[in-house]
């Protein structure tokens, strides 16, 4: 007599739930296995990376926060997951399923380009080097990097992207008080096409920088979380040298209130 076959009530979404869950039952919390099975079923089945913040994973799981965190911690101990997040629970960051404990095989990794990696790194610390930027650094942001190097743009012409963002921010800032910060490096990609058109002397960007320095300052001392700088008067931006056909520093980008560049 032949056996039934088995027929799935619904054949999709499905996670090859084996020796690797069962080992991490052996080793975890019921709260971190629980957190574990979630990034099981969410993560990408190539890669066995999740990209989200902590409080979505809170608000999945319905735990708190500092739970999230706790769980995170130990899992990472136990070798199950690596997790990079920055200090703020609505930042986004990824988290990362060990191969020893993924059923999919991942694709081989690519050689290190040491210099690809420098470039990323380089790029990692020019964002973090400005309040208005709030970013972990995430994966698509590395992915972004290392197209740009790969595509041959300039550390400069990136340095000079990231400085005219943030000067626009600050004036978006002056006049939209609840504008947010910025969350990723693409929020700079289309002040970079931007500036293939320009053709602006150094003396500008010298100035820009001490602009945006002064800027900064008085963001600092406001000490508002997302308040805007307003002792800066926005109209006294000069323009850039006549020998530009089209100022950099314009009207900033048509931004409405509380909208900011997408940042998947």
């Amino acid at each position: 007599m032949n056996a039934t076959p088995l027929i799935l009530k619904n054949p999709k979404g499905w996670f090859a739930a084996g020796a690797e869950i069962e080992k991490a039952l052996t080793l975890l919390s019921d709260g971190a296995f629980k957190l574990f099975v979630y990034l099981c079923l969410n993560a990408r089945r190539d890669t066995g990376v999740l990209e989200t913040t902590q409080t979505e994973l809170a608000r999945g799981l319905h735990k708190g926060t500092a739970s999230i965190r706790s769980y995170l911690r130990e899992m990472d101990t136990a070798g199950v997951c690596h997790s990079h997040f920055s200090r703020s629970p609505a930042s986004r960051g990824h988290i990362e399923v060990t191969e020893v404990f993924w059923p999919y095989r991942k694709p081989e990794s690519e050689k290190p380009d040491p210099a690809a990696e420098a470039f990323a790194g380089t790029l990692k610390k020019l964002l973090q080097a400005r309040p208005c930027i709030q970013s972990a650094f995430s994966t698509a942001d590395e992915i972004l990097a290392r197209h740009w190097f790969q595509s041959g743009v300039s550390l400069q012409r990136i340095e000079r992207a990231i400085l005219l963002g943030c000067v626009r921010k600050y004036a978006s800032w002056r006049n939209h008080s609840r504008q947010g910060l910025i969350h990723s490096l693409r929020y700079f990609q289309s002040v970079l096409v931007e500036l293939d058109q320009q053709d602006v002397g150094p003396d500008y960007w010298n100035y820009l920088r001490l602009r945006l320095d002064r800027m900064e300052k008085l963001w600092n001392q406001d000490q508002a979380p997302v308040a805007p700088p307003d002792r800066e008067p926005v109209n006294t931006i000069q323009s850039p040298p006549a020998h530009s056909q089209t100022s950099p520093m314009s009207a900033p980008p048509n931004e409405k209130k509380g909208d900011d560049i997408n940042d998947d």
